[in-house]
């Protein structure tokens, strides 16, 4: 077992601990958050101090976001910071601690036989040094010829040995990418989730920073999920989450990144693109999203419109990633507040 798993993430002693339930239990309380094992561990974290890119997002949910509270939001935290795929993670460990067993083993055996084949050569430069006997000789060389055919099954078990090893080696490489590239989708609509859309925020800043490209966020809600996925049910609810993703995925292009941000909100990272440039992608985003329609197969009836809210950020000279998420967050509060199915820019401040 690794032994890093082996180790208590939780160390703290019984007063540390005491305190931070008591801070966690007040946090919790604070904002109605059901303390359930999984909302206490995202406490406890918070108030430890333990996790601060953690702490950062639930201060930002909890200050800009209505649902900031509910189920989902949460789920989506504690997978983010918490989850990483340890089952797979932990079969791939395992079968690559077999492949490596395997070929240590070979080698040993390999190294083995190239002692004993050594020996034999040196002891064969010693009888034809010391001027032996013709029968001598034969015998050794009987003896060397027979040494020479085993070493070359074993050279010839080491390779096959190894391109095993490298075969295994790709398929485990190949499975790895598998599961990093799940960990970084959405499983529900299958484009970008929010830790992916979080390092690629962050690398989109500081390439543009570094080499003053213009850059913007798009943050995007559906209007009247709630009461779409109360009229028709959370089954068709899903149906217009990936609906309104595989819209995205239509709609960008090159190096722009649509990711689902959380509940019904989406968010478009945007490199190399001006301020017109967003809203010519927001509109069009809107646009194909207004005039598309979700059809009731058993009924052959429309479930009804559905229509996009967006707000847009552009990147400014300083900005840290929240910056611009908060912004892009006010410019689309503007949208919600201006009448829905809108694209809105608050601002640069």
């Amino acid at each position: 077992m690794d032994a890093r798993r082996e180790m208590n993430p939780y160390p703290d002693d019984y007063p540390k601990a005491s305190e931070h339930l008591r801070q966690a239990l007040a946090l919790l309380s604070k904002h109605q958050i059901p303390p359930s094992p999984l909302n206490y561990r995202i406490g406890y974290d918070v108030t430890a101090g333990r996790n601060e890119k953690l702490k950062t997002e639930l201060t930002h949910h909890l200050s800009t976001k209505v649902e900031a509270t509910s189920d989902e939001t949460l789920w989506e935290l504690y997978t983010k910071h918490f989850i990483q795929d340890d089952e797979a993670l932990d079969e791939l460990r395992k079968e690559l601690r077999t492949v490596v067993t395997s070929l240590q083993d070979e080698f040993k055996r390999a190294g083995g036989d190239i002692t004993g084949y050594t020996t034999t050569l040196n002891r064969f430069a010693g009888i034809l040094d010391n001027e032996s006997s013709l029968d001598r000789i034969t015998d050794e060389v009987r003896q060397v010829i027979s040494d020479t055919r085993n070493m070359e099954q074993s050279q010839s078990r080491l390779e096959n040995q190894m391109a095993h090893v490298v075969s295994e080696m790709e398929a485990m490489r190949q499975e790895l990418e598998q599961v990093r590239q799940e960990s970084l989708t959405d499983g529900l609509t299958g484009i970008a989730n929010r830790k992916a859309f979080d390092t690629t925020l962050e690398q989109t800043l500081r390439i543009a920073q570094d080499n003053n490209h213009a850059t913007c966020l798009l943050l995007a809600d559906i209007d009247h999920f709630k009461r779409f996925n109360d009229t028709h049910g959370h089954l068709v609810g899903d149906k217009v989450l990936r609906f309104v993703a595989s819209t995205l995925k239509r709609c960008i292009k090159g190096k722009d990144t649509a990711a689902r941000f959380g509940g019904e909100e989406f968010a478009i990272i945007l490199p190399n693109t001006d301020l017109a440039g967003a809203h010519s992608a927001a509109e069009q985003i809107r646009n194909e999203i207004s005039s598309g329609t979700l059809i009731n197969k058993n009924r052959g009836e429309a479930y009804g419109s559905i229509t996009i809210s967006i707000g847009i950020a552009k990147l400014g000279k300083d900005d840290h990633p929240l910056d611009l998420i908060r912004r892009a967050d006010q410019s689309l509060y503007l949208a919600k507040n201006r009448g829905r199915n809108r694209v809105e820019f608050a601002g640069a401040n």
